[in-house]
């Protein structure tokens, strides 16, 4: 093209930078997955693998960081958890998933795995676009006229061609040259040479290589594999949303257990010390005060165990996330409350329903039986590879007039033509036939891993529906366990005081109150997870591109986000 070709002599003439060309394959690339998220989704989206902004601006706006549960000034005790320090942020599940699109790691390089495929298409391209070239040489030139002139000539010897190929849809290759040669002599007696050549060359494949479904697969296949990286990256945004969103949930699950086990500890100390006193008042043997005293510094230890264990978790998830480990980041803890106060949410889809979208529009699945239809491409090609080649070449050229005066104006009317055949009969194709072979082989593969892929999908999601169902059913049993763990720790202590219970009842009663609100916190969690699990497995769950997950209450709505 002509503005391919200004841009080129610009660049030669200017000089262009490693900067210039950079950005000019960012813009191509964004536009190409630009134009495929379209095609996938019916949407465009803007794309870009610039990193975005940096710490702390990324979490401008979030909230101040919730207090820690104060120490008891009676007994002198440490707090809870670690007292978040004055410059630390919270964060909301909303918050983390906003963060980590901008800041992960991970994330960063599935964008950059887009980039690089859509790069590859901008080759296959190219290919097919008009190739301009420009050529040249200037050469000082000091010769020796000959024995019986002992003068020397010095001329500038200034050679240059301009040139333009393109390959076209049918695999026709058309070439274009016109060159300028000059000799100018710095003897003025000796005249100067001008001479001027335009030559145009055909090759057109009659046989193997020829037809535009062969010439243009390797075009075809990279357009194909942008799109397959749209929908794989599409993919790879509702998984990694669940994951951060679980992650996150976990950390909080972790933090409310280290409360309980503190809370656990402050009521083992208070039973210790009443025991003390009833063994005073020798109202209680001794050995069961030693019970009271060994629960209470086996409830410490849990404590200490379980406030370890959650920040290594936090510090862990800053990593998921892309923030700095030595970044003070606090969990919004309010985020489980609200999920408890919601109630269960019930699934969107039934079983029936979301197995029928999954099959049907999961985008690694849509992917996969793309596949299968490119194996089958790949056989027509290796069946076209086991043909001969035939090409019909044909060139015509125009020379400058080579006598005196000197001119470089070419004579068309004494042009040089040719047209013939290239031929190379099929009779050696083992090479070939072993390809064939190969491409039939990789068809019927793909055609098993399509089935098999397919009946693991509606496994994946009838086991997150039934996972869904049965999380229901533990939330329902563990809010009743924690009632029953509180009647009892209350009945147990009044009869303690009556003489009808031992110390070890009481201290039974208490190690399962904590482990019922252990659970039934872990319940709430894990029944929270299997249902965006459920959205993920059935292909449904909508993801917009700062991460929010759309329909979910702990996320914001955003702008509305592509239909999946």
């Amino acid at each position: 093209m002509a503005s391919r070709a200004l841009i080129l002599a610009a660049c030669f003439l200017a000089g262009c930078s490693a900067a210039y060309y950079t950005d000019q394959a960012d813009r191509e690339v964004s536009r190409i997955v630009t134009d495929k998220t379209a095609q996938a989704f019916g949407q465009p989206r803007e794309f870009s693998i610039v990193p975005g902004d940096e710490f702390p601006e990324l979490l401008e706006g979030v909230g101040e960081p919730p207090a820690a549960p104060p120490p008891s000034a009676a007994d002198n005790l440490p707090p809870a958890l670690p007292e978040p320090p004055a410059d630390a942020v919270r964060l909301s599940v909303a918050d983390a998933l906003r963060v980590a699109v901008h800041a992960s790691r991970n994330y960063q390089t599935q964008k950059e795995t887009v980039y690089l495929t859509a790069l590859a298409l901008t080759f296959q391209r190219y290919l097919f676009d008009p190739h301009p070239s420009w050529t040249g040489a200037t050469t000082y030139v000091n010769n020796d006229l000959g024995q019986e002139d002992l003068r020397r000539s010095r001329a500038w010897d200034l050679d240059s061609e301009v040139g333009v190929s393109q390959t076209l849809a049918d695999g026709m290759l058309v070439t274009g040259t016109l060159g300028l040669a000059a000799l100018k002599f710095l003897n003025k007696e000796l005249g100067d040479t001008v001479d001027s050549a335009l030559n145009v060359t055909v090759s057109q494949p009659l046989w193997r290589g020829a037809g535009r479904k062969v010439v243009q697969e390797n075009f075809l296949q990279a357009e194909r594999n942008a799109l397959y990286a749209v929908r794989t990256f599409a993919r790879f945004e509702q998984t990694f949303a669940v994951t951060i969103a679980t992650r996150y949930l976990r950390v909080l699950q972790q933090r409310d257990v280290v409360l309980n086990e503190w809370r656990n500890y402050r009521t083992l100390l208070e039973n210790r010390e009443q025991a003390e006193w009833m063994a005073k008042a020798e109202r209680m043997p001794e050995f069961q005060v030693d019970q009271a005293r060994q629960d209470e510094l086996r409830a410490y230890n849990r404590w200490i165990v379980a406030r370890e264990s959650y920040e290594n978790a936090v510090d862990a998830f800053k990593i998921l996330l892309g923030v700095p480990v030595a970044y003070q980041v606090v969990l919004d803890p309010g985020e489980l409350d609200r999920l408890a106060a919601l109630g269960l949410q019930p699934p969107d889809l039934g079983l029936d329903d979301a197995v029928a979208k999954a099959v049907e529009g999961r985008f690694d699945l849509v992917n996969s039986r793309d596949g299968l239809e490119d194996a089958e491409r790949k056989i027509v090609v290796a069946e076209n590879g086991l043909a001969g080649d035939v090409d019909l070449v044909a060139s015509i050229g125009y020379q400058s007039s080579p006598g005196p005066p000197q001119s470089a104006y070419l004579r068309f009317n004494r042009g040089n033509y040719s047209v013939g055949l290239a031929i190379d009969m099929p009779i050696d194709r083992l090479q070939e036939r072993n390809a064939l072979r190969g491409t039939q082989i990789s068809r019927d593969q793909a055609r098993r891993a399509l089935d098999e892929f397919q009946d693991e999908i509606v496994l994946e999601v009838r086991t997150a529906f039934r996972r869904l169902e049965q999380t229901q059913k533990s939330y329902e049993i563990q809010k009743q366990a924690v009632e029953l763990a509180d009647r009892r720790v209350e009945s147990t202590q009044l009869l303690l005081q009556a003489g009808r219970a031992t110390q070890r009842d009481v201290l039974e009663a208490q190690q399962a109150l904590v482990e019922a609100k252990n659970a039934l916190t872990a319940a709430l969690v894990d029944h929270t997870v299997a249902g965006l699990e459920f959205g993920r497995d059935a292909g449904t769950l909508v993801v917009n591109q700062e991460g929010q997950i759309h329909g979910w209450n702990l996320t914001d709505s955003g702008d509305e986000p592509r239909a999946p």
